[in-house]
């Protein structure tokens, strides 16, 4: 019976055409795999390869043979992935957001809900949630608009409001709320990491100029000492001394975030539900 480091390295021959680069590509060297192909013929009875003095080809059998090996190769490697990722799944819950400050709330609860479990989230795109979340990736995901998905439930998580964060002594900070109009224009500080809102700033502020930051620590403290106008969320809490948090008007400044699990995580699911109002939502700011 073949071994399966044998058909790996017949893979890496059809892939790469020669004994020498193939042996490269496997990390053994070509001697040994010279060896290791003729114990292959070897052990399946048939000739698999075209010899010549200065050649070594495959036959149309050896192709044949490379095939299944191919598919063999790539399911083992497909279960032992997934073995990996079950094994992941018993000792983390991963947690899938469209954006930051929900993916906090959330993973914030959660802890308190399973401590003997590692707790741990990530940002992606919509498709990129939904397909974890069928495949077992995210136990638990939160979107923009509610799922409807056979075997799954989603439940109303909460609402996320943006606001200006302004100086004390800017010209409109005395405003109960603004448009992104009013401040279209001005020198803004941004921070990149901010999931599904990228873009909006830019695309409803035009004429504004934005400084990007990627890194959190100097970003925060960027908006403590600048004047230059930012952004906040109202999910959780933040001061910053001398600033005011404005809300913003526009419909596009405000949000509805929906969680999505298992059915037999609705439990749990309605505990995240009924708790992100009365724990996260305070009325203040985080900069975003």
């Amino acid at each position: 019976m073949p071994e399966f480091y044998q058909l790996e390295e017949l893979v890496a021959f059809e892939d790469h055409g020669t004994i020498s680069k193939a042996a490269e590509a496997v990390g053994v060297s070509q001697p040994a795999m010279s060896r290791s192909m003729k114990l292959l013929e070897d052990e399946l009875g048939v000739p698999i390869f075209i010899r010549t003095s200065n050649t070594i080809q495959l036959n149309d059998t050896g192709r044949l043979a490379a095939s299944y090996a191919r598919q063999i190769v790539s399911s083992l490697h497909r279960a032992i992935e997934d073995v990996r990722a079950y094994d992941r799944s018993q000792k983390t819950i991963l947690v899938g957001s469209v954006a930051p400050a929900p993916l906090w709330s959330v993973l914030s609860m959660l802890s308190g809900f399973h401590a003997d479990k590692t707790i741990a989230g990530e940002m992606k795109d919509v498709k990129i949630l939904v397909d974890g979340l069928k495949g077992g990736t995210y136990k638990y995901v939160i979107t923009t608009a509610p799922l409807k998905i056979p075997g799954f439930t989603c439940l109303r998580l909460g609402e996320e409001k943006l606001c200006f964060v302004l100086p004390e002594k800017h010209p409109l900070a005395s405003r109960r709320s603004l448009s992104f109009a009013d401040l279209d224009g001005e020198n803004m500080l941004l921070y990149e990491n901010i999931g599904f809102w990228k873009g909006l700033p830019e695309r409803m502020m035009p004429n504004s100029k934005f400084f990007i930051q990627s890194d959190r620590v100097a970003f925060d403290e960027l908006v403590r000492k600048s004047l230059l106008p930012s952004f906040s969320s109202d999910l959780t809490s933040q001061e910053v001394e001398w600033k005011k948090a404005i809300p913003i008007s526009d419909k596009e400044a405000q949000v509805t975030f929906y969680v999505s699990s298992r059915s037999s995580e609705f439990e749990t699911l309605s505990k995240l539900s009924r708790n992100f109002m009365a724990t996260f939502r305070t009325g203040q700011f985080v900069t975003i």
